[in-house]
């Protein structure tokens, strides 16, 4: 008897999506203990769901031993079923909760100035299409602003860099962006494929005040170490002013990959660090904020991107740039956009 006829035959439960939904994430992850943290339960709870599932098919899923999780045969046959099945039982639900007037609804959310058109534009993208009844509003901001328009309930939700202060807020990290060097162009960095934060002793930095953002504290710790941040000796209120300053000659600067993406300033070069460097981007929510439409959001976010995941140095690839950081030849730049976040964007039909 295969899992198919299982289920043709008894019908699905609720207690058969959420096994299926254990299943996947194991499948996905090849690991139990990853898998338990995407899932947000207990490693032993999700080995008993398994254990349950393999119970109700009769057969097993996954061979295991003390260092790897493989699919069986059986698994290999019941994973594209499960997607198919999860996918039309999420099809429902959303088809349902739009008949009952649960997700026409508004929804207020501020994205950071920092996480520029990149994995947060997605995501709200993707929520857009999939809850096409709800009224998505959006404004942009440092995370200090954001932060207190949570609090003003201005908006419901905001993308942050941590750490923020205050208990009455959530704070959910959901990606990692990397952190680049830019220099003027003919600097003596300029020319390096890449850049150690040794090479940086000395170098005059441009910034932003400190009040602006918890991206002050994260990035200037990521890079120079907790408590060890430089002189600073010029303040820019934003990236873009900032890399202007960079363009003059008044120092180096520091910003995220997908403010380099978006900010071509001419008389700028973007380096990579030899060893990744990134900052957390977070959503962030007042505690007691329990409309419909926040909530769905957030649940919508930790579904799609997964447990955040730092890049490593395999995430690296090569991109062409000129002096003025634009397209050209000879550079070698890191990027984000294919992060695990990202892959776990894609649609569940399109996945292997």
């Amino acid at each position: 008897m295969n899992g198919q006829t299982v289920f043709e035959g008894e019908g699905i439960t609720a207690g058969d999506l959420r096994s299926l939904r254990y299943f996947l994430a194991v499948a996905d992850e090849l690991s139990f203990g990853r898998a338990a943290v995407r899932l947000h339960m207990t490693q032993p709870g999700l080995s008993q769901g398994i254990k349950a599932l393999e119970r109700r098919l009769g057969m097993p899923l996954f061979e295991r031993d003390r260092q790897s999780v493989a699919l069986t045969a059986a698994g290999r046959v019941l994973e594209p079923k499960a997607r198919q099945l999860l996918a039309h039982a999420e099809e429902f639900d959303r088809f349902a909760s739009v008949l009952a007037g649960r997700h026409n609804g508004r929804l207020t959310l501020s994205f950071s100035r920092s996480g520029g058109i990149g994995l947060p534009t997605e995501l709200t993208r993707r929520f857009r299409e999939q809850y096409p009844h709800m009224t998505v509003e959006t404004a942009t901001g440092h995370t200090h602003a954001n932060v207190e328009r949570i609090r003003m309930r201005t908006i419901d939700v905001g993308f942050v860099r941590p750490p923020i202060e205050g208990d009455d807020l959530q704070c959910s990290v959901i990606a990692y962006d990397r952190v680049l060097v830019a220099v003027p162009v003919g600097h003596p960095l300029a020319d390096r494929p890449g850049v150690a934060p040794a090479d940086l002793v000395g170098e005059p930095l441009v910034f932003f005040p400190r009040e602006r953002s918890g991206l002050w504290e994260s990035m200037l710790g990521a890079v120079y170490g907790q408590g060890a941040a430089p002189e600073i000796s010029r303040l820019e209120p934003d990236e873009a002013h900032m890399l202007a300053a960079v363009a003059q000659g008044a120092g180096i600067t520091l910003v995220t990959e997908p403010s380099a993406a978006l900010l071509a300033v001419p008389g700028v070069v973007f380096k990579p660090f030899t060893v990744p460097v990134a900052v957390p981007m977070a959503l962030a929510w007042r505690k007691d904020n329990t409309h419909a439409a926040l909530l769905t959001f957030v649940s919508f976010v930790h579904g799609a991107v997964g447990p955040a995941v730092p890049p490593s140095a395999a995430d690296t690839v090569v991109a062409r740039q000129d002096g003025h950081g634009r397209a050209s030849d000879g550079l070698t730049v890191s990027r984000i956009p294919r992060t695990r976040a990202m892959r776990e964007l894609r649609p569940s039909a399109a996945r292997r």
